[in-house]
């Protein structure tokens, strides 16, 4: 995968953009492992990094549902779609509360190891 600082960086070519009509290979395992899920914590807990997270959120899990028409086949796409966005922030959100849950747990540890 090209870290975000190459794809921002770079101008799309005909090649990249023929890529975006394919899936990219992920692995199955979405878990951002617990150092991320620290970060992604620490970071929300400052006042850059929760402007951030918010308006993730605004973009995600609390984006409303589009209007669609009357065919059930539009409404069914655009529920997947809907779908797929919260997806996103759901995670987003699951790893920070997780990265709390790790902090708050080796912190309890740190105090009972001093005591």
């Amino acid at each position: 995968m090209m870290a975000i600082d190459q794809l921002l960086a770079g101008t799309p070519t005909w090649e990249g953009l023929n890529q975006a009509f394919f899936p990219s290979k992920t692995a199955d395992n979405f878990d951002p492992g617990d150092d991320m899920k620290q970060v992604l914590f620490h970071f929300y807990n400052t006042q850059e990094g929760r402007r951030i997270i918010e308006w993730m959120a605004d973009l995600t899990v609390r984006a409303p549902f589009p209007h669609v028409g009357n065919l059930m086949e539009g409404a069914a796409l655009a529920a997947a779609k809907h779908e797929a966005r919260t997806a996103v922030g759901y995670a987003l959100l699951r790893a920070i509360a997780e990265g709390e849950q790790l902090w708050t747990q080796q912190r309890s540890q740190t105090h009972e190891a001093s005591s």
